[in-house]
């Protein structure tokens, strides 16, 4: 990655770049194609039958919908689990719906248990509320069933509430190798504005815990909160560099209204009242406040050596093997490869190296996806075909994503086309070449800039989805 020419300051970024200005009240974007075919379940349960997925590298996602606490920004699909005595009963059932979705997908598709799986998630909500009796059922489930390869990335995501305990050795014993930890902020004021329930003593202990499994582990922070100053956010991060935390995935407050985009909630802040309740208060940082805060963040990771990929995600030297990048990433980003999704709401695809893609996504009513699961059907609720440039422009977008080389052999192998001489691929990247958001370091190699990883996901609609995609809806709905 090139960091010639870098400016820190996305407002100044942006005056350079006037054709990705998109004003942050409709910041709806989204990375992963909200275009292509509309398919019905039917087709596209028929077109999931037909994949051809044995032997090809493929990620696994379950999604745990539950959260003890709901914060006041998540626009993603959970619900509330109160604490009223049946919390065990209620676990149990998710971790057996989640269960029986995969087993039923795993006897319709005798490909699935075939697959090579390079990489798995539990995810949310809040995962790390399933107790080691539930994550243990759930690994057993993954191990017995699907065909695991050597190395396998094994991922927990969770809150610092919940690794206050031994969990993390017990999550180990199981086969986790990777963590994840939602802290947004270490400043409690910040954090009791958001709605969470867990303070900046807790944050820092978990991470202590974490440290000592040497795994590698991500911290995500968010910047644009109530209450957050540039400072403080720097100091924020600057605390996590000193402990040696190996990523630090940095989020700008967006407010995006993921369920009129068709793929999640809307959060307690997409509610029009009482954003302009908050916004009357002057609660929320000003654009340019929030511009200077990432300005102030990357100064540290800059002075501590951290490195972004994927684009946001920025890790220290040799956390990870290969481009330094986790293999969830790679895998679903970097190479586009098929992932198998569990879950109300979720999203997979199948890509298997081809030239389209079946983009599937599951009912996101949780209730109805209750509903599904107990009636026997399969929760597909329908299904994305993309084709020629829509399913190149998505590959190209994810490939910027994680911020790693953009091959231009790979596109003509399994596209067959040519990035640099084919139109309107080639205008695209010479544009972006000379805007210096993608450097060419030689005849087959592209990758993003410093600058143009801090707008890739305007650059992704803009540049990728747009142009090449010829998607153009500011609002991305169903």
């Amino acid at each position: 990655m090139s960091t010639s020419y870098t400016e820190l300051n996305l407002g100044e970024l942006l005056k350079r770049h006037p054709e990705l200005q998109i004003s942050h009240t409709d910041y709806n974007i989204n990375v992963t194609a909200n275009f292509g075919t509309k398919l019905s379940s039917g087709d596209a349960e028929k077109m999931y039958q037909d994949f051809d997925g044995a032997g090809k590298p493929s990620t696994l996602y379950f999604h745990v919908p539950l959260c003890s606490y709901i914060c006041h920004f998540c626009n993603y699909v959970k619900k509330y689990l109160p604490e009223d005595g049946n919390e065990e009963e209620v676990l149990e059932n998710w971790v057996n719906l989640l269960i029986k979705e995969s087993t039923e997908n795993l006897h319709r598709n005798n490909w699935v248990s075939k697959a090579r799986i390079e990489s798995i998630y539990i995810g949310g909500g809040t995962a790390s509320l399933l107790k080691p009796h539930h994550l243990r059922k759930l690994m057993t489930h993954i191990k017995e069933n699907y065909y695991i390869a050597d190395g396998c990335e094994v991922s927990l995501e969770g809150n610092p509430d919940n690794y206050q305990g031994n969990e993390l050795a017990e999550a180990i014993e199981m086969g986790f190798n990777r963590f994840s930890i939602g802290v947004q902020s270490l400043d409690d004021q910040v954090i009791n504005a958001v709605g969470r329930k867990h303070d900046r003593a807790m944050s820092l202990s978990a991470i202590d815990k974490l440290l000592v499994t040497e795994k590698p582990f991500n911290v995500d922070v968010i910047f644009g909160l109530p209450y957050q100053t540039p400072m403080s956010i720097a100091e924020d991060v600057r605390i996590l560099c000193e402990k040696g935390v190996p990523t630090i995935t940095i989020y700008r407050l967006r407010n995006a209204d993921r369920q009129k985009m068709g793929i999640g909630n809307s959060s307690l802040w997409n509610n029009k009242r009482v954003r302009e309740k908050m916004e009357n208060a002057n609660l929320f940082p000003s654009l340019e406040m929030t511009y200077t805060m990432r300005e102030e963040i990357l100064k540290v990771f800059l002075e501590y050596g951290y490195q972004p990929s994927p684009c946001g995600w920025w890790s220290r030297p040799d956390t990870y093997a290969e481009g330094n990048i986790p293999q969830i990433s790679k895998n679903k980003w970097e190479r586009y490869d098929s992932m198998i999704a569990y879950g109300p709401g979720v999203y997979g695809w199948l890509t298997g190296g081809q030239d389209t893609v079946l983009q599937t996504h599951n009912i996101s009513d949780i209730g109805k996806y209750v509903e599904a699961m107990e009636s026997n059907e399969n929760p597909l609720s329908f299904g994305r075909l993309l084709e020629g440039n829509q399913a190149i422009s998505t590959a190209l977008g994810f490939n910027y994503k994680a911020n790693q080389p953009i091959k231009v052999e790979r596109y003509q192998k399994q596209f067959g086309v040519n990035l640099l001489t084919d139109t309107p691929y080639a205008e695209v990247i010479s544009s972006l070449i000379e805007n210096r958001l993608l450097l060419k370091v030689d005849e087959n190699t592209l990758i993003p800039t410093l600058d143009g990883e801090a707008l890739h996901e305007e650059i992704i609609s803009i540049y990728f989805h747009n142009k090449i995609g010829n998607f153009t809806t500011e609002i991305c709905n169903k």
